[in-house]
Formats: C-alpha cells, sequence, structure tokens
C-alpha cells in the first residue's frame, strides 16, 4: 500500500493507478520505478481473454511512455505479448512496445514489432492500422536516413585517411591566397562572398612539408579542400585577431582534428600547434583544452604579444619543426572578447634562402590602421600581405581600423626602401569589386619615390583572390591559363570577370 498526498495508490490494485495522474511528473516516475516488479506481477495475474483486458496495461504502460520511461514500458508491453499470443490485445501489444523501443532508438527492433503489430491487424482486418503508419514512416524517413548518415560517416572516415597531398598538390615553399573579401561582405553579398586566409607551405630542417593556415576565416576549409587538402595537410594554425572573418573555420578544423584522431586508420594522435591574439584566446579557450580518446593533448595554444619573439612551442623549436620563428608586431585594430587594439602583425622569418641567398621573411600585417612608423617594422621582408580593408570615408582622414587606401601607401612607402618586395593587397571590401587591379596599381604606383625616372620592377603590389599560389624559393605566380609559374615582375592582373582574377603572364 503506497500513500501520498492522500491519494490512494495500490501497486497489486491496477484500478488505483489512475490516481497517478493526480501526483506531479517527479512523484509518478519515482513511484513506478520503485514497485515496476509489484506492477508486472499485478499485471501476470490478469487474464487476457477477456475483452478490453488491455485497459489496466495501457493505463500504466501509456503512463510509462508519457514520462520518458521507455524500458519500463516495454517491460510492460513484453508481458503482454507474452500472455496475449492467442487473443486479439496482441497487435496492440506489440505496437506499442515497438514505440517504447523505437523511443530508446532501438529503431531495427521497433520495426520488427510495428511489423508483426501490422500482420496481426491484417489478419483481424482492421482499417487505418497504426502500425502501418508506423512501418511506412520508418521505411521512407527513418531508415533512409540513417543510411544517408551511415553513407556521410564511412566517406568521412575515408576521407579522413587520406594521406596527405601537401607534397602533391601545392609543394613546398608556396604560398596560396584563400582570400575575397572582408569581414563584413557575407552580409551583403551580390555574388559569391568567400573570406579565407591564406595556406602556407614550409619544408623543415628535417625535410618534411609543413602545413600553415592562417587566419582561417569564411569558406577556408571548403576552398581548401577544392584544392584537394585535408584536416591531414595543416600542422598549424596562426591568427593576427578573433573576427569572424578571420576565425569562422577555425571551429570545423579543431573538429575535424577530434574525428580524425578519434577514426584515423593508424590510431595516431594528431596534435595542431595553434598561435592566436589574445582575442582568439579567449573566444576559443574552451576548444584549447581538447584532448583525444586516449587523453591525448591535441591542441598546444602560443599567444601571440606585440613586441615578442617566438622561437619554440611546447618545447619544440619552431625553427626545426616548422621552418620559421615568428616576431609578432603591433596592429592598431579593436577585438570582440578583448574590447582593447590586442590584434597582432606577424612577421615569419623563414629558414627558406631566395635565390639571392637571403633568408626569406614573410610579413602579415592582419588587420591594422596607419600609424606613422608601422610600415618600419616589415623592412626586411620580402614578402608582405597587406590589409587594405577598404577606402578613405571621409576627407583627409585615415581609416580608424583597416589601412585604406592612403595607410597601404604609407605603410609600404616605409616597408619598402629600395628593396625587392612582392606586397599582395587582400581583405577587400566587396565595394572594391571590378577595382582591385586599379586600386593595387594606384597604390604601387604611389608608394615609388616621385622624382625617380627608374622604374623598379621589383616592386610589385598584386591583388589576391582565392587562386593566387606563389611558389617562395624563386618568387614565381602560377599563371591562371597555364598553370606555368612566372616571375612575379612579369605577371599581370585579369579582371574582367571581377568575381574572380586572373592572373597572367605579361610577356
Amino acid at each position: 500500500m503506497f500513500q501520498l498526498l492522500k491519494i490512494h495508490l495500490d501497486e497489486e490494485n491496477w484500478e488505483s493507478w489512475g490516481n497517478l495522474n493526480k501526483l506531479p511528473s517527479h512523484t509518478r516516475k519515482e513511484w513506478i520505478q520503485k514497485h515496476l516488479s509489484e506492477i508486472l506481477k499485478t499485471l501476470d495475474k490478469i487474464n487476457t481473454d477477456k475483452e478490453l483486458s488491455f485497459a489496466p496495461w495501457n493505463l500504466i504502460g501509456h503512463t510509462c511512455i508519457n514520462e520518458n520511461l521507455y524500458c519500463e514500458a516495454e517491460a510492460i508491453y513484453s508481458l503482454l505479448l507474452k500472455k496475449s499470443s492467442h487473443s486479439s490485445n496482441y497487435g496492440i501489444a506489440a505496437y506499442y512496445r515497438g514505440i517504447s523501443r523505437f523511443l530508446q532508438g532501438r529503431f531495427k527492433e521497433a520495426y520488427d514489432d510495428f511489423k508483426v503489430s501490422h500482420q496481426f491487424d491484417l489478419r483481424i482486418k482492421t482499417q487505418d492500422s497504426p502500425a502501418l503508419k508506423a512501418l511506412y514512416y520508418m521505411e521512407k524517413t527513418i531508415f533512409p536516413t540513417r543510411e544517408i548518415i551511415r553513407q556521410n560517416q564511412e566517406k568521412l572516415v575515408k576521407d579522413l585517411n587520406i594521406h596527405r597531398q601537401i607534397e602533391y598538390k601545392l609543394g613546398a615553399n608556396a604560398l596560396r591566397t584563400i582570400h575575397k573579401w572582408n569581414s563584413s561582405s557575407p552580409l551583403f553579398s551580390r555574388g559569391i562572398s568567400q573570406g579565407g586566409g591564406y595556406f602556407l607551405s614550409l619544408r623543415n630542417k628535417n625535410g618534411e612539408i609543413k602545413g600553415i593556415a592562417i587566419d582561417p576565416g569564411y569558406d577556408f576549409f571548403d576552398i581548401f579542400r577544392s584544392i584537394g587538402l585535408s584536416i591531414v595537410d595543416i600542422d598549424t594554425i596562426i591568427i593576427t585577431h578573433d573576427h569572424d572573418d578571420h576565425t569562422e573555420s577555425v571551429e570545423a578544423i579543431l573538429s575535424l582534428l577530434a574525428k580524425y584522431n578519434d577514426h584515423n586508420h593508424e590510431k595516431k594522435s594528431k596534435v595542431l600547434d595553434v598561435f592566436g591574439s589574445a582575442g582568439v584566446l579567449l573566444k576559443f579557450h574552451g576548444l584549447l583544452s581538447a584532448t583525444d580518446l586516449f587523453g591525448n593533448k591535441e591542441i598546444n595554444f602560443k599567444l601571440l604579444v606585440p613586441g615578442s619573439r617566438i622561437t619554440e612551442i611546447n618545447g619544440i623549436s619552431l625553427i626545426e619543426k616548422y621552418g620559421f620563428t615568428i616576431s609578432t608586431k603591433p596592429a592598431y585594430h579593436t577585438e570582440l572578447w578583448t574590447n582593447q587594439e590586442s590584434s597582432v602583425g606577424l612577421v615569419l622569418h623563414t629558414s627558406l634562402k631566395t635565390k639571392d641567398g637571403e633568408l626569406l621573411n614573410i610579413g602579415i600585417t592582419g588587420d591594422t590602421r596607419y600609424e606613422e612608423g608601422l610600415g618600419l617594422n616589415y623592412k626586411d621582408c620580402q614578402v608582405i600581405l597587406l590589409n587594405i580593408g577598404s577606402i578613405e570615408k571621409e576627407e583627409g582622414k585615415f581609416l580608424s581600423q583597416h589601412l585604406g587606401l592612403l595607410g597601404s601607401i604609407n605603410f609600404l612607402k616605409e616597408a619598402r626602401l629600395g628593396r625587392p618586395l612582392l606586397a599582395i593587397l587582400t581583405e577587400f571590401g566587396e565595394e572594391f569589386s571590378g577595382k582591385r587591379e586599379v586600386i593595387s596599381h594606384i597604390i604601387e604606383k604611389w608608394a615609388h619615390p616621385m622624382a625617380s625616372k627608374e622604374s623598379n620592377n621589383y616592386f610589385k603590389v598584386i591583388p589576391a583572390d582565392i587562386n593566387l599560389e606563389v611558389k617562395l624559393q624563386d618568387m614565381t605566380i602560377r599563371d591562371s591559363d597555364t598553370n606555368i609559374f612566372f616571375p612575379y615582375q612579369s605577371i599581370f592582373v585579369d579582371e574582367k570577370n571581377p568575381e574572380l582574377l586572373k592572373y597572367r603572364f605579361n610577356a
């Protein structure tokens, strides 16, 4: 006998079970779980040959299903099935047990129960069989969807186990821009608005080719995959600040990293090194402590602070591991997660010797406004990735968060200092559509010394698009039509299609 709040419940008297609906849900569940054994004994005494003898079974069975007590409901209808194999209750028992199994995610067993129920309904000529509807739903929706999931999972595992392709698809010491428009563009895009970042391959001291993703923003991974590369080709990520157009694909990369560590056939634990600003640390701090199934750390994080020189990560030399060290430069651009100008610029000091015998330095401005002397931080660079952002909005004023046209000119006048330099102009506002080549030419022309009569063929400003590819060893750029690499001084930009720049050899 069970008395609660003056409500009569007796596990040995099924007629009292109707009072369950007068109890709070948690109390109802607790009572059923506590007395399930006695409830089953009571049900077992009921003669199932009597008409409407399924009433007590449904009284408690429906309550179990409504309260998410699916195992208890299954036990109740399994007992009814056992007792009523030759009675009219058999189809009902099979149907409701099917429901309780379906709600546990045991779809195959549920399908078998619905099938039994439907076959019984056909035998007794029941019209509008609920079991038939359940079978149709499972055959047309659940099973095909599960098959798609299975196929996708197989494809994912297959993709994750593809061997590294970086050597064949990109090669050593190459730079690929995966960048079109800047952050606001996806909000009002008139065409294909792919953002992205950059991908760099460098050969380290051991002869290994390492893949470096830089500022992976919108659509980075989709474009990356279209090149024929995958998660196994990324070894490190460098992020200058926390805005979405520089970080949108970071979570996807880290998610794929976790899946790779769970599903790769070699049972290897891949570790990514991540370098980021203070805003990046705050934005992704919940992901940076990720571990694989075996408890191995998946991510090493290193904070980028302006003025610092980074030569190691997790106790391992960067020059040995990746073929570069990092000098962190100031950038005047507010991060969302710090609400401060904690963004950074970078110079990657590589161990790669150019054809002139110098060690190659790659500058990455990130997003920044121009401040006097900013370009001097990059005066030793032979390649600079220059984020223009937009064009001046007010007369006589530099932009407050981006270089803009005038900031880019002043920056390059400070950084160039007569040295050979390839400046890759990127991070355009979409208002530059159809004008990227012209803007780049203006910046290149006005960054030259005014009184000079000699043309410096070794200083060039080239606008970036998602298909720009540079071989860093000899400073050549891939011709879009022939796929042959030519010296960057000999490349001109074709912008007949404003959505996709083409790079062509100027004979």
